[in-house]
């Protein structure tokens, strides 16, 4: 029972020495720079010093920060939207109103449509003030306007063109036309970057139309991008509603392979900035086998003039 018992742990003492014998080193790697200022556009060599199964480059700039690989949620996000509207014919008011949701739920019908799901955010916009029975060649535009409380993570957010017009004697006494020229919706990271998350052509309006089937929404692919004109005296109630948007929602940064697994370690690796600012500029270097893999990590700062 003895020899059993010694066996055993010999054998699972020589398992275990086999374990650590197959696991890869860690690399012997290190990077190196004559300098540490260059000029825009001009190239920067990286020398390598020692050896890896496989080298990735970070080199900094938006999009491609090692402190973001693994980044899929923007924080300190700013949401903004600028509004570009005009108002012709008709004497009614207040027809027309923007809102925004983050519990529509994606149904675009009459039914879908439950108006305490959605926030009137049109006092935040200076709309179109064409008086009543005039007509215009000139966009109000308003904004960019704060809407940052809007954005909420994982879930998306949706906004909304509302027409409602009520009976009129005449077409002239009725409701107006509205035009929206655009609808720029942008985020403002930290770093003060911007990005476009739609326009008026690009923002996926759907029309869905309540009362009136005369009249309702128009979606065009040139200006004005998305319009209501009545054709008739009688009451309307309709909505052009967006696409769902998910702004703090982000793809994870990428690197550049330099070095390949079974490939040949360069000498030196060669980039250029094409803006100026302070990178911090990351190698990652990893042996890897069926048994695991180890990385060493090593960064530089560069200042680009």
């Amino acid at each position: 029972m003895k020899k059993i018992f010694y066996s055993t742990i010999a054998l699972a003492f020589f398992a275990l020495a086999s374990c650590g014998k197959d696991e890869p080193e860690a690399p012997s790697f290190d990077v190196s720079v004559a300098h540490t200022e260059i000029a825009v556009n001009d190239s920067l060599a990286f020398h390598f010093h020692g050896d890896a199964d496989v080298i990735t480059f970070y080199s900094g700039e938006l999009g491609k920060e090692y402190r973001f690989r693994d980044r899929t949620n923007v924080e300190d996000l700013k949401l903004r939207l600028t509004l570009g509207t005009r108002v012709l014919y008709g004497a009614q008011t207040n027809n027309f109103s923007i809102l925004c949701s983050n519990d529509f739920e994606g149904s675009y019908t009459p039914n879908g449509i439950k108006e305490e799901q959605w926030t009137d955010i049109t006092s935040k916009f200076t709309l179109s003030p064409t008086p009543a029975g005039g007509s215009t060649t000139v966009t109000t535009l308003s904004g960019p306007v704060d809407l940052s409380e809007f954005v909420k993570k994982d879930k998306p957010l949706y906004f909304a063109f509302k027409y409602k017009s009520d009976t009129s004697a005449t077409t002239a006494l009725g409701g107006r036309t509205w035009r929206v020229y655009d609808f720029n919706l942008e985020t403002v990271n930290a770093d003060g970057g911007v990005s476009t998350v739609a326009t008026a052509r690009t923002g996926g309006w759907i029309s869905v139309d309540i009362k009136n089937k005369a009249n309702k929404w128009t979606i065009a692919s040139t200006a004005p991008f998305v319009f209501f004109a009545p054709g008739n005296t009688s009451p309307s109630l309709d909505w052009a509603i967006s696409a769902p948007f998910q702004p703090s929602l982000v793809n994870p940064d990428k690197g550049t392979l330099v070095k390949a697994f079974l490939a040949k370690t360069p000498a030196e690796y060669k980039h250029a900035f094409s803006m100026p600012g302070h990178y911090k500029v990351t190698f990652v270097a990893r042996n890897a086998n069926s048994h695991g893999d180890k990385e060493v990590v090593r960064e530089l700062n560069i200042t680009v003039k």
